[in-house]
């Protein structure tokens, strides 16, 4: 119907069913006229963000003097920007190849760009798509879902294993002397993804994170944020394709309620209580602010159709990312 007619067919669950025909109008967002323009300056405060985490490395080779693979703070900036946009771009392209082959009707991406480090941040708030047209299934919902922390989560381990073996590793001796120095800090927060891949590499030592290999510890990170299932987060297209909108709409409210409570328990490890609380806080605004209105679900509200598969990697996911304490 859409693609001959352009029209859009909704079955809604009332008393008695009702089949609703809507005519498609293709739209295009405010944001999207913007978008080179968007581009440019995320490329450019990502750069910013790799040079800030380049100079840093070559200050502690030059302390250390490892050399052993060495790169110079702007090839390794410029390979920090392009390898991490991709990554970021990986994730919506899975996306938008899922609603290639499922009918649905999108624009994008669109890169955002953030503060750098230098500001506290790290360049970038992601990229953006916009979805146009509903899923016809609650199947193909879950396919949108999942499809984007798969494809980004693969891409972003594989730039890891680079920034793995590119990363120095020191003495606990040295280690030890240089974070009293406040030259180096301990990572607060870490998930199994990290820690199983960090494991590749046998490391007798402490391993210093590479600039290629923060990229993954960042995508991973922001990987579970998506994953939460509330609201228009990918998490949420999945946790809408297998329940009710009103149970949606709990669970989004018990997982900040979790968060927020994980936050307070764990104030007194620090790094990790403020982690997590900041995510609970961040949770509950979108639950309160950006998502008042219900999930739309699958336009076939009587669809009963599952994706197995969506689900078994969504679980598997959210494991390997889960943050937790590093103590």
């Amino acid at each position: 119907m859409l693609k001959e007619h352009g029209l859009l067919v909704f079955q809604l669950k009332t008393t008695p069913p009702i089949i609703r025909v809507v005519v498609y109008e293709k739209t295009t967002p405010r944001i999207a006229r913007y978008k080179w323009l968007l581009a440019i300056m995320t490329f450019i405060t990502v750069f910013l963000t790799g040079l800030g985490l380049s100079e840093s490395l070559e200050n502690l080779q030059s302390i250390i003097g490892y050399n052993i693979l060495y790169i110079d703070k702007y090839t390794t900036s410029i390979l920090y920007t392009i390898l991490f946009l991709l990554v970021l771009l990986s994730h919506e392209l899975g996306h938008l190849y899922v609603n290639k082959h499922t009918g649905i009707q999108s624009e994008g991406p669109i890169l955002i760009p953030a503060p750098p480090i230098q500001l506290g941040f790290i360049g970038t708030f992601g990229a953006v798509i916009f979805t146009k047209t509903p899923p016809c299934s609650r199947r193909d919902l879950a396919k949108l879902g999942i499809s984007g922390p798969l494809v980004g989560f693969v891409t972003g381990t594989l730039v890891g294993l680079v920034g793995l073996f590119l990363s120095p590793v020191i003495s606990f001796e040295v280690a030890e002397e240089l974070i009293k120095k406040g030259v180096i800090t301990q990572i607060g927060i870490s998930n199994l993804a990290l820690e199983l891949l960090i494991r590749l590499r046998p490391v007798h030592g402490v391993l210093i994170i590479h600039p290629l290999l923060f990229i993954t510890y960042v995508i991973y990170m922001v990987t579970f944020l998506n994953l939460l299932p509330i609201g228009q987060l990918d998490g949420g297209h999945i946790a809408r394709s297998i329940m009710s909108a009103r149970k949606h709409r709990l669970l989004g409210f018990l997982v900040s309620i979790i968060l927020l409570v994980s936050g307070f328990s764990l104030l007194i490890l620090g790094e990790a209580g403020y982690f997590y609380l900041g995510l609970g806080l961040l949770v509950t605004f979108l639950q309160l602010v950006v998502n008042r209105n219900p999930h739309p679900g699958a336009a076939d509200q009587y669809d009963k159709s599952q994706c197995k598969f969506c689900i078994l990697a969504y679980l598997i996911l959210l494991l390997l990312t889960i943050p937790v304490p590093v103590f």
